[in-house]
């Protein structure tokens, strides 16, 4: 598995509410299209999200950047945020024996 982990600080509360409500039903969509295994978004303080993307593997992580992602994270900078990228290969991972991810979505 590959992990990416995204860290946006937005400029004000309005623009946190305003392309998160935009962004996420894409991200979901084409993260799905693209073989997305699971996403987790973490309000860390109030004007920043951490959110972490796992993906099957590095080809299909970079296919997805390269296709959607790095235009959501231009928009993003163009609108004020700040974008800060990690990732790299999981070397490790624990699922709880969970038989239906899709009960815990709230996404």
């Amino acid at each position: 598995m590959y992990q990416r982990i995204v860290i946006v600080t937005f400029k004000d509360e309005l623009s946190k509410a305003s392309m998160t409500s935009y962004l996420h039903p894409i991200i979901k969509q084409q993260g799905e299209a693209y073989g997305l295994i699971a996403m987790t978004s973490t309000q860390i303080t109030e004007l920043s999200i951490l959110t972490t993307y796992l993906w099957p593997d590095y080809d299909t992580a970079k296919a997805a950047r390269e296709e959607y992602g790095a235009k959501i994270v231009d928009a993003l900078r163009k609108a004020g945020a700040k974008v800060e990228t990690k990732e790299g290969l999981v070397e490790r991972a624990w699922f709880n024996g969970i038989d239906d991810m899709k009960a815990l979505s709230n996404f």
